[in-house]
């Protein structure tokens, strides 16, 4: 059978066309708007990074500018107040500090200004500052070098003042009076530190020393009164200034000098302070107006992004929703359909594939159709194939037994020359005189019988579950427990009832075949053994043949030939598994032929002629009488029928035995 022509179609790219139409239009926009939204990002990217590395630090460094120069400038009032050595010694150190803090924040401050005017503005404001504090510092220096001169000289006056404090009598002509009044007029003009009084202590020191030398002239004139101790120590006062006046007046002037010095710095100090201070402020507010439009523009670079972000998402979703729509309309329902009409063809094998649009989809509904017609017509020729493989099967089953047969075709049982060892239970049947039956019949009834016994006997066997191995002629050899097992005395059971069966119905054959005018039916005898045996395919790789072999059936062939006709011969093995479930009787042991030890038989009674003896049944069998009744279970009207089959049977009896006595006779009176 050939298959359909494969249809020539060629279809319209159109959907691929248009989805990559409208696929690339989506992924231009998306590219554009990324490559903005790139660029803005790389504006807000180098406007951050301008603000992290010069608004914001120069902002800072102004802001720490503002901070030095407020604490310089109040750095200056402090040295103005005539501090201490000590005092002198942490402000030098504080103002060295300040100015390294300075000279580094405007070397700063010049690599992020880009304009040189506002940092040469800034540079000069410093550069006073530090120069201011420099000249500030030397003037304080001096200022202390000074005073501490002034100070000895006026511990020197107070050293020779002390004499005076320490008792000396009054009575020394008012010198006393004179060198204290001396002595003190020196010394406030030592500490005055008012530059307008400085004259007038230096005239009111001269004059009271002058003084004191005039009494001290007069004194030593009035002979009356000597105070020689009195007069030494006026005497060193005069002579101690007269030797350090120069000196005290030189040391004086350069104090209020430097005094002068030192505020009139201090005042230029904080003039310069508050023009640095407020350069780094004009400064310091630029750059932050400066920041502020930096972050304006931020602000603005950032909307834009998110504008265009937002812009590219709505392509994207009106893209999508696009390519959504086109794949509904133009893919998914068709689709659909197709998935309708596969469902359709595979439920009733109806064509329903039909979609007329010169497309991918088109082009694959067709080719499915055309596939169906190719299914439909392999389908076709597959049942053709199987109905010949059927019918060839069946053919071949009726050479194997149902069980090697199933187990073949499922797959349990591989075909190969393999073998294995099991427990089984062997049947071996054969006919009792079929020679002499043989010669009696024509070939056509004689085959016709043997078909019809075989059959029968095949069909018991089958239904309880036997393995038929092979009939050879007449015989029947079968066994229990391979391929498929029930258990050991299951099967020895089943064997044995299967064995009872084909007896039984081996009797209505005999009667079947009687009326059908055969002189003397056939006849069987069964022998039944359980033991182990080799069984699996034996043969050659290209014949094989599924049967058993061993010593158990060789036991079960001699039991078989060892039995009357109509009997089943059992051997102690199977009688002790079937044992109060089939009645049996002892028959002795036997001696098998290539068996060492003697075998003990039993043989199969039937049901009836034990059980129902007890309870109203006759049964009897023999060549040619066949008698069952079942009393108890017979109605009055069977009863009846029966009495009257018996009581006209009995009759016969009566007169053939009558007419034989007399036909002995009649053949004896010719002698």
């Amino acid at each position: 059978m050939t298959d359909p022509a494969r249809p020539d179609v060629k279809p319209h790219r159109r959907i691929s066309a248009l989805l990559f139409a409208i696929l690339a239009g989506i992924a231009a926009v998306i590219v554009l708007g990324l490559a903005l939204i790139g660029l803005r990002l790389l504006e807000i990217q180098e406007e951050l990074d301008r603000l992290r590395d010069a608004a914001l630090p120069r902002m800072v460094k102004l802001a720490q500018l503002s901070q030095d120069a407020s604490a310089t400038s109040s750095i200056a009032p402090a040295l103005g107040m005539s501090p201490s050595k000590a005092e002198f010694d942490t402000l030098r150190a504080r103002i060295r500090d300040k100015e390294s803090s300075q000279r580094a924040l405007i070397l700063e401050l010049d690599a992020l200004l880009d304009q040189p005017e506002r940092m040469a503005t800034l540079r000069q404001n410093a550069d006073l500052l530090i120069a201011n504090l420099a000249n500030l510092t030397s003037a304080v220096d001096d200022q202390i070098a000074v005073e501490r001169k002034l100070e000895v000289f006026g511990e020197e006056f107070a050293g020779l003042v002390r004499p005076f404090n320490e008792g000396m009598s009054a009575a020394d002509g008012g010198i006393t009076a004179f060198a204290l009044n001396s002595a003190s007029r020196i010394r406030a003009m030592i500490l005055d530190m008012n530059r307008g009084r400085f004259s007038r202590n230096r005239t009111e020191a001269e004059e009271a020393v002058h003084a004191l030398s005039q009494r001290l002239n007069r004194s030593n004139e009035n002979a009356a009164h000597p105070v020689p101790a009195v007069g030494d120590a006026a005497r060193a006062i005069i002579d101690l200034w007269q030797a350090s006046r120069q000196a005290i007046l030189a040391a004086k002037s350069a104090q209020l000098s430097n005094a002068f010095q030192i505020r009139a710095l201090a005042e230029e100090n904080s003039l310069i302070a508050n023009r640095l201070l407020g350069s780094a402020s004009n400064e310091f507010w630029r750059a932050s107006s400066e920041l502020e439009d930096q972050i304006k523009l931020v602000n603005e670079t950032t909307r834009y992004t998110l504008v265009a972000i937002l812009g590219v998402v709505l392509i994207l979703g009106a893209g999508n929703l696009l390519v959504w729509q086109v794949l509904k309309r133009r893919v998914f329902l068709r689709l659909e359909r197709m998935r309708e009409g596969l469902q359709q063809y595979s439920d009733d094998r109806r064509h329903g594939l039909s979609d007329p649009r010169p497309d991918e989809i088109g082009s694959i509904s067709g080719a499915m159709a055309h596939y169906m017609e190719v299914i439909d017509h392999r389908e076709a020729a597959l049942a053709e194939k199987t109905r010949e493989l059927e019918a060839l099967s069946n053919q071949l089953a009726k050479y194997l037994s149902p069980q090697v047969y199933d187990s073949i075709f499922t797959g349990k049982q591989e075909v190969k020359v393999a073998s294995s060892r099991k427990k089984l239970t062997i049947f071996f049947s054969d006919v009792v005189g079929f020679t002499e039956t043989a010669d009696r019949l024509e070939s056509e009834e004689l085959t016709q019988i043997l078909n019809q016994y075989l059959t029968e006997m095949s069909r018991i066997a089958l239904r309880h579950g036997a393995t038929i191995d092979k009939f050879v002629g007449d015989a029947v050899m079968a066994f229990f427990g391979d391929p498929d097992t029930r258990g050991v005395r299951e099967d020895a059971v089943a064997c044995v009832r299967m064995a009872m069966e084909m007896r039984d119905r081996l009797c209505e054959l005999q009667w079947l075949w009687r009326e059908a005018g055969i002189e003397r039916p056939l006849q069987a005898r069964m022998g039944i053994h359980t033991g182990y045996c080799t069984v699996g395919n034996f043969g050659s790789e290209d014949r094989l043949d599924y049967t058993i072999i061993g010593s158990a059936v060789n036991i079960a062939s001699r039991l078989e030939a060892m039995a009357a006709p109509g009997e089943i011969l059992l051997s102690f093995e199977t009688f002790a598994h079937v044992n109060g479930s089939v009645a049996c009787e002892p028959r002795g042991e036997v001696e098998v032929k290539g068996v060492a030890y003697p075998v003990a038989t039993y043989r199969v009674i039937a049901p009836g002629e034990i059980a129902d003896e007890g309870r109203g049944g006759v049964h009897q069998h023999g060549e040619h009488l066949r008698l069952d009744l079942n009393i108890n279970a017979m109605s009055p009207a069977d009863r009846a029928a029966a009495r009257a089959s018996l009581k006209h049977a009995i009759d016969m009896l009566d007169l053939a035995a009558r007419a034989q006595p007399a036909q002995q006779d009649g053949d004896a009176e010719p002698e």
